[in-house]
């Protein structure tokens, strides 16, 4: 899978930039007069509109047909039929003649263009050659950070951006264990996912970082110090995914919760972990026999994968 932009069309008028598509429509006459992006619209006012498709959870645009036509020396966009993985349809202005582009087998990350008294162009981002990741059956929880007894820790207070700043952790780790490219199947789909939970329309692990700065400057922290006789876990659920070229990625499910791990004792934590920080032992020596890594989550993955279905 490549994470690909075109531009369909020709730069007149006003440029608006690309947005992840959340809700789409669009006026027409026999041009497509405007695109009602995210509530927006962009173009002109006349014509006929078209219903409005709220895209629902792991919704996307899996197909786009669209006709270009030259008039007065302007590039027109004439014609627009779009597909999405639900197989529900949206279509605007009059297909005949003119240059037609197809895009068949993707999942559009984003959309924008230029607009004047007319739709003259469509900006896309997509992955080409979509495949989707399968999810991996089971309960996962990942040790993002350890706050050693006479520490204090800061946390983000909004749930939103402390589950981003974690997703930016988890593709770090995710590309540099694999090495993954930015044009590799697992970044394709955390490119996708962060676009769904988030509404980032990001292609790269550095425009991801920058977007999660963006939000993470201006909000509130909450302060956190471990009781005596105990260490701090920031610990987050996650789900695990198969891409398409076999690679393992994850993505939280939900912010993450700071954890009060006794030393020893009756109450030690019982539960197993996903070392991301590869530290966890050192500090909790009881949970070496707890704490995986990379490849343990790969081969409890398989083994999850293997069981059969409760009934």
């Amino acid at each position: 899978m490549t994470i690909r932009n075109i531009a369909i069309g020709h730069n007149h008028g006003t440029n608006f930039d690309i947005e992840v598509v959340r809700s789409i429509g669009f006026r027409f006459t026999s041009r497509v007069e405007a695109i009602l992006l995210n509530g927006t619209r962009h173009g002109d006012n006349q014509g006929h509109e078209t219903e409005t498709l709220e895209m629902q959870p792991e919704e996307y645009i899996s197909r786009l047909e669209v006709t270009t036509l030259i008039e007065k020396g302007e590039t027109r966009v004439r014609h627009i039929k779009l597909t999405t993985s639900l197989n529900r349809t949206l279509e605007a202005g009059s297909a005949g003649s003119g240059e037609k582009t197809v895009l068949s087998g993707v999942r559009i990350l984003g959309l924008g263009g230029n607009v004047g008294h007319q739709l003259f162009m469509l900006r896309v981002r997509f992955i080409e050659n979509y495949k989707p990741s399968e999810v991996i059956p089971g309960d996962f929880f990942a040790v993002t950070n350890i706050i050693p007894q006479g520490q204090e820790f800061e946390s983000f207070k909004s749930s939103r951006v402390a589950r981003m700043n974690s997703s930016r952790f988890f593709l770090e780790t995710v590309t540099s264990i694999q090495t993954t490219t930015e044009a590799g199947a697992a970044v394709g789909d955390f490119s996708a996912k962060a676009s769904t939970e988030f509404g980032f329309s990001v292609t790269t692990q550095s425009e991801f970082t920058e977007q999660v700065e963006t939000e993470t400057t201006e909000s509130q922290t909450i302060r956190y110090a471990p009781p005596e006789g105990h260490v701090g876990l920031e610990v987050v659920p996650m789900d695990a995914f198969r891409a398409s070229d076999g690679s393992i990625w994850y993505f939280p499910t939900n912010a993450p919760s700071i954890v009060s791990a006794p030393v020893s004792g009756e109450s030690v934590i019982k539960q197993d972990f996903y070392d991301m920080i590869g530290v966890l032992p050192l500090h909790l020596p009881y949970m070496a026999e707890q704490s995986y890594g990379f490849e343990q989550l790969q081969g409890l993955a398989k083994q999850m994968e293997a069981q059969p279905e409760a009934a």
